[in-house]
């Protein structure tokens, strides 16, 4: 019993952060002691103290407000990307699936031409050519991660399909989408939910790379991969203004990492 409790811990400990995170997020304009864009020369790389905790960049601004007003700008965009590319792969996975065929060959003849690139090339070749700007990133971000839910929920509605009540349903002649949104979609959710979970580290990691290369959120967005490369440049004299918004990217991944690798177990 012991066992049990240390193991899950660590999972326990990771979703209060999350939960806690969500919730500073949402809230981040009602308690964050500063404005994030407010700019005070007279307070120029102050380091952690009272008054602030996080220290202050060049331009004065506070970066514990910084930091919490950056988790809408770091992290909440995640859940939409990944809901879009959700989206995607359950439409076409499940089309292709359920018809087969020609669809089916087509389909995953151009899922493989975008899964034979990696992710992080094909978004940032996608950015340079549609330009700057966080739409373009996003989109290219989905461009570059809808063909993996598409295989994976391929797979798995064409071993649900194997299952003896939707082979009943077939025979019944009420095979249909009625039964893919009533019968396959909640029996395959568990696993597209945790594949979900998991990859919400890898596209905040892809996001904050983006901004921190230059090419993703620019200033004045406190959005955390800014912040890291706001604070490249003064390592030696303020190291504080890159290790805050560092160690809650650090901090966010791994906690969706734990979560996930606890739901994939399933232990």
């Amino acid at each position: 019993m012991m066992n049990l409790v240390r193991a899950n811990k660590l999972p326990a400990t990771a979703l209060l952060f999350i939960v806690l995170l969500i919730i500073v997020g949402l809230s981040a304009s009602w308690i964050s002691p500063y404005d994030p864009f407010q700019t005070n020369h007279h307070e120029k790389l102050l380091p952690p103290s009272l008054s602030h905790p996080f220290g202050t960049d060049y331009l004065g601004r506070d970066l514990l407000s910084r930091v919490l007003h950056g988790i809408s700008d770091s992290v909440f965009p995640v859940f939409a990307v990944l809901s879009v590319v959700m989206l995607i792969g359950l439409l076409v996975g499940a089309l292709s699936a359920f018809w087969g065929s020609k669809l089916d060959m087509l389909m995953m003849s151009v899922t493989d031409i975008f899964t034979a690139l990696p992710n992080v090339l094909l978004t940032i070749v996608v950015v340079g050519f549609l330009g700057f700007g966080m739409e373009n990133v996003y989109f290219a971000v989905i461009l570059s991660w809808w063909a993996k839910y598409v295989r994976l929920i391929r797979g798995l509605i064409l071993d649900v399909k194997k299952e003896p009540y939707i082979i009943a349903s077939r025979v019944s002649g009420s095979f249909g989408m009625r039964t893919i949104i009533r019968h396959m979609i909640p029996n395959i959710a568990p696993q597209i939910g945790t594949m979900l979970i998991l990859d919400v580290s890898k596209v905040i990691l892809t996001l904050s790379g983006l901004s921190f290369l230059g090419i993703g959120a620019q200033p004045p967005s406190p959005e955390w991969g800014v912040m890291l490369l706001d604070g490249k440049n003064y390592l030696q004299v303020a190291p504080w203004m890159g290790f805050f918004p560092g160690f809650m990217i650090f901090l966010t991944a791994c906690s969706f990492q734990i979560v996930g690798e606890r739901l994939r177990r399933g232990k």
